[in-house]
């Protein structure tokens, strides 16, 4: 009987795996997370009403200027995400834990990108809207969206990456204005791009030296100007696609909703069914929380079809 697996053992394992997924979980760094501003969830569904502009400071000489809410809204379904992995109890019986560990790692590291996959979900759609609308009823990078009485701002591009293009679309988005025709003060930070894009990206961004079109070299006005963030998902069909950001302020392109923080989990209780038939210990992740639009005027996309 000394060579069954105990309780003991199971019970140690689940701490020791615990403690590995949090630590692999929290060490992953995913710079596509920037692009969206984190926000509690304590409902299934979350209202998100636009609060219009704020107002610049102007002389006061008789009533402020102050703000107010807007009928535009939207709102933001969470949704139950999970994954998981089967141990065979014979593994923690004879201390293979060796092979169970990378698969906790790579469990926690895919949980962790999680977050970064439905963002890039977004990028995917910013130019069709198919999987939501921002709070004007638009998708989040078009030609029109409606500002007040003023005209319509377009925040969408068709050009390829490039130098032009690129000091196109800064220019684009510093020149943004509010509903009462203020400068909203956007500059971009980022330039998020797919795998494909990333060299055009560095040499737009980071090359000291650029062409002058005959091959001689001129000084790159725009080095240091924006970071560069790659999305695994601007691949095939979006590979072309590429947008600038203003991540510093308060409000971010997108919002990531987060009901309940992915967690570790395990089912490996002596009376479980996976143990008690296939001698299986069962572990996994699990989390609440979605993702949507958040202000159109913080991104700048073009989809490089020219």
């Amino acid at each position: 009987m000394g060579n069954l697996v105990n309780q003991a053992q199971i019970d140690a394992s689940q701490i020791s795996f615990s403690a590995r997924f949090n630590e692999v979980f929290a060490a992953v760094e995913d710079p596509v997370r920037q692009l969206a501003m984190e926000l509690p969830s304590t409902a299934a569904t979350e209202q998100y009403n636009w609060l219009g502009v704020v107002p610049g400071l102007t002389e006061w000489l008789d009533d402020r200027k102050l703000s107010t809410l807007k009928a535009e809204g939207f709102t933001i379904v969470n949704r139950d995400w999970s994954n998981g992995i089967r141990v065979h109890r014979n593994d923690i019986r004879d201390d293979r834990l060796g092979l169970v560990r990378p698969r906790i790692d790579d469990l926690a590291r895919k949980a962790a990108l999680h977050y970064g996959q439905l963002l890039g979900d977004y990028l995917v759609d910013a130019f069709a809207g198919a999987l939501a609308l921002g709070y004007d009823g638009k998708a989040l990078c078009v030609t029109d969206h409606p500002n007040g009485s003023l005209a319509d701002i377009s925040n969408k591009a068709t050009a390829a990456l490039a130098d032009a293009s690129y000091d196109a679309g800064r220019a684009a988005m510093q020149g943004f204005i509010d509903e009462n025709g203020d400068n909203l003060g956007i500059v971009p930070t980022h330039l998020v791009v797919g795998p494909s894009n990333e060299r055009t990206a560095l040499q737009t961004t980071q090359a000291g030296v650029i062409s002058d079109g005959s091959g001689a070299g001129i000084t790159n006005v725009f080095a240091g100007t924006a970071r560069v963030i790659v999305s695994p998902k601007l691949v095939g069909a979006y590979a072309n696609y590429w947008f600038l950001c203003d991540l510093s302020q308060a409000f971010k392109p997108l919002i990531l909703q987060i009901r309940e923080p992915v967690t570790f989990s395990a089912m490996d209780d002596p009376n479980s069914l996976p143990r008690f038939m296939r001698k299986e210990l069962l572990y996994g992740a699990e989390g609440a929380h979605a993702v949507g639009p958040g202000l159109w005027q913080c991104i700048y996309g073009s989809d490089g079809t020219t």
